[in-house]
């Protein structure tokens, strides 16, 4: 529409240098306002922001590019071959863990900014969890399972990104409603027939999935 304002004017006025350049303001001026909304439109892109941008998003919704996280490491052999056990049959130890402060990568940090948004705008229903994991990973499959105990887990199954599968087991992303245990997530991986030559238990109608557990 501003790009048709000056050939807008009434036949009488447009020998009017002076008032076609009155009129021409509209849309120089109008131009200028498209420009800067469009501008600070892409600014808060989730998406397509990086580094600095992301950061001021993330102010606004009052999450922090810094986080807490739990390493694991693997225990080495002192002896034996068999297991860690620094040379006690007996004495066998279990996986060491640490935290460790670091800055989120710019994407994870994109996945920790859209589920808080979700957490700040949900009502932590089922259906409400169910739409945030949908925005968040879109997985092809996804199921909450609700026992009626106080506790909730969530199954989902996809073609899932390293960073989405580390973000679902890593982060806490899911709203959570007051007062109930959420247990995990299970991730459906591969199918296997029964009577798989490689998995055979004899039935070529029974099917299983394998589960990871988190």
């Amino acid at each position: 529409m501003i790009e048709h304002v000056p050939q807008r004017a009434y036949s009488q006025y447009r020998n009017q240098p002076k008032f076609m350049d009155w009129l021409a303001i509209a849309r120089r001026l109008g131009g200028s306002i498209y420009d800067a909304a469009v501008a600070v439109r892409q600014s808060y892109d989730i998406d397509s922001a990086e580094g600095e941008q992301l950061d001021v998003i993330g102010r606004i919704v009052v999450f922090p590019r810094d986080f807490i996280g739990q390493l694991t490491m693997t225990t080495a052999e002192f002896d034996l071959t068999d297991g860690a056990e620094c040379g006690d049959d007996s004495a066998i130890f279990s996986e060491a863990r640490v935290s460790d402060d670091r800055a989120m990568a710019d994407g994870l940090y994109r996945l920790a900014i859209k589920a808080k948004i979700m957490k700040n705008t949900g009502d932590a229903t089922i259906e409400s969890i169910i739409e945030e994991m949908a925005f968040l990973v879109g997985p092809k499959f996804l199921r909450i399972n609700d026992p009626g105990d106080m506790r909730f887990s969530i199954e989902f199954a996809g073609d899932l990104t390293e960073l989405e599968r580390w973000a679902l087991f890593n982060a806490n992303l899911v709203q959570i409603p007051q007062g109930v245990l959420f247990m995990g997530f299970q991730e459906l991986t591969d199918l296997a027939e029964f009577d798989d030559p490689e998995m055979e238990f004899g039935n070529d109608q029974a099917q299983f999935a394998d589960l990871i557990g988190g």
